[in-house]
């Protein structure tokens, strides 16, 4: 019975639908996206409500696992003295290069905090973005300059995120 109602108020391109519990949100988002011919925007209330919807939603539209977008906030306060955590970072950067290429029925998920960030143009991003293929060809000395341009730290042991080592013809990138 509630798919049908959902399926009635997916006809309507103006439609809201209130007091939802437990996992119904994303699925009600799962069926907007897959009969929707645009991409979907959810804006979440917190981080942890984003997470969830990310995770719910891979379960609810499994097909489209790859079409679903988390922007996640920061996690950090603006006077505090450190970064936020590599992780973050990485998935911020995901996203914004993915975001050119969101098609019809892609969910974008992004907490209502994160929307109050500003954000490098797209132009910046595009070009200074980072990638490796599978079968490529390096020029060692220009991949190496490439990296330290990049804010890798060249050490001796890679251990954590932004480092990468050179040992021979080997790249230990992280």
């Amino acid at each position: 019975m509630f798919s049908k109602q959902i399926k009635s108020l997916l006809k309507h391109s103006n439609s809201h639908i209130g007091q939802l519990y437990g996992c119904a949100e994303a699925h009600v988002i799962a069926q907007f996206a897959e009969n929707k011919t645009a991409p979907i925007v959810v804006i979440s209330s917190d981080v942890q409500q984003a997470q969830r919807l990310e995770n719910e939603l891979g379960f609810f539209h499994p097909q489209q696992t790859a079409g679903i977008l988390h922007f996640p906030d920061w996690e950090t306060l603006p006077y505090d003295i450190f970064s936020p955590h590599q992780d973050i970072i990485a998935q911020r950067l995901t996203t914004l290069y993915k975001l050119p290429d969101i098609q019809a029925g892609d969910v974008l998920i992004v907490p209502v905090a994160t929307l109050l960030q500003r954000l490098s143009p797209q132009s910046f991003i595009q070009n200074n973005i980072l990638l490796l293929k599978k079968g490529q060809r390096l020029e060692l000395d220009d991949f190496r300059h490439q990296l330290e341009q990049s804010g890798y730290s060249c050490v001796n042991q890679v251990m954590e995120h932004g480092e990468f080592a050179v040992r021979g013809s080997i790249i230990d990138l992280f």
